[in-house]
């Protein structure tokens, strides 16, 4: 996330999350990345194959190396990540996760609300991939995401500026 989605994240939480923050990720973060990643990850990846704990930590290590992860902290606690890339064309939601004993509270969707106002200033359409079956599809669509394909497992889905108001 850049420091302005980072800022705009964090504003949509004055309200009503006083303590959550958004702080890009260190090197540090890794084992927390995998470990949020294994617990939000893991039943929907053995959907389709099982879960390899070597082969998902390397896949993680080198995401996390290549990719502008940002770990999202409430009261100074880690309780999730969220990852964003800039396509020139477009915004692409790599991953937003959040641990399951804070999900629900709306913090997902204040994230999300922050990544589309960016979106929405510098014109662009943001993209994302879900699982069928995540309950966060029902986010999606509630923001205003739209499908645009369905393929095995996953569901590719847009939002444009003009779409919803985040």
């Amino acid at each position: 996330m850049t420091d302005r989605e980072m800022e705009d994240a964090q504003h949509e939480h004055d309200v009503r999350f006083h303590d959550l923050r958004v702080r890009p990720a260190l090197p540090t973060d890794r084992d927390f990345l995998f470990e949020t990643r294994r617990a939000t990850l893991r039943a929907y990846v053995e959907q389709t194959s099982p879960w390899d704990d070597a082969e998902q930590r390397a896949t993680a290590d080198r995401e996390f190396a290549d990719l502008p992860f940002a770990v999202v902290e409430a009261s100074g606690r880690p309780v999730g990540y969220v990852c964003v890339v800039h396509e020139g064309e477009c915004d692409f939601v790599d991953e937003i996760a959040l641990l399951p004993e804070v999900q629900g509270r709306g913090m997902g969707t204040q994230l999300l609300r922050g990544i589309l106002r960016a979106a929405r200033r510098r014109g662009v359409p943001v993209r994302l991939n879900v699982f069928v079956d995540n309950p966060a599809r029902a986010l999606y669509a509630r923001l205003g995401f739209e499908v645009e394909r369905i393929a095995g497992p996953r569901v590719s889905m847009r939002w444009t500026p003009d779409s919803a108001r985040p």
